[in-house]
């Protein structure tokens, strides 16, 4: 046992080498890598909301100051939720499960429910009178 409790060989490791890839991989390692491909993927994500934002004010007008504070707190929570996909792909990881699968079923689901939200709560505030 090293007198240093902070080393990196002293942090959790993933079961015994023979289940998958990340196996006895430190967990920190395998965050590392599964929130680095994210954040190559939040590049996309954005794109597609900007694009989808940007076209729904060009239908609906002008913004006025109301409309942009909801845009920018919109952007907000969806960079916030976008956390979730990583660190539930982080999780599996750490579980043993190695596939790539789970991280492309997240995130176009993510991104669909996020398109969804972003539609609702702009429609709403670019056209109120359309009950």
């Amino acid at each position: 046992m090293n007198e240093n409790p902070y080393e990196a060989n002293d942090l959790p490791t993933v079961g015994s080498a023979n289940e998958s890839q990340t196996a006895g991989e430190p967990i920190l390692s395998i965050a590392r890598n599964v929130f680095l491909a994210w954040e190559k993927l939040r590049i996309g994500y954005v794109m597609i909301l900007t694009l989808i934002t940007l076209s729904l004010i060009a239908v609906g007008g002008f913004p006025n100051w109301t409309l942009l504070l909801v845009i920018i707190e919109g952007a907000v929570f969806a960079n916030i939720a976008y956390f979730a996909g990583p660190a539930l792909e982080t999780y599996i990881r750490w579980l043993g499960y190695d596939k790539s699968w789970p991280r492309w079923l997240m995130f176009s689901l993510g991104t669909l429910f996020s398109i969804g939200l972003t539609f609702g709560v702009l429609a709403v505030e670019l056209f109120p009178n359309q009950q």
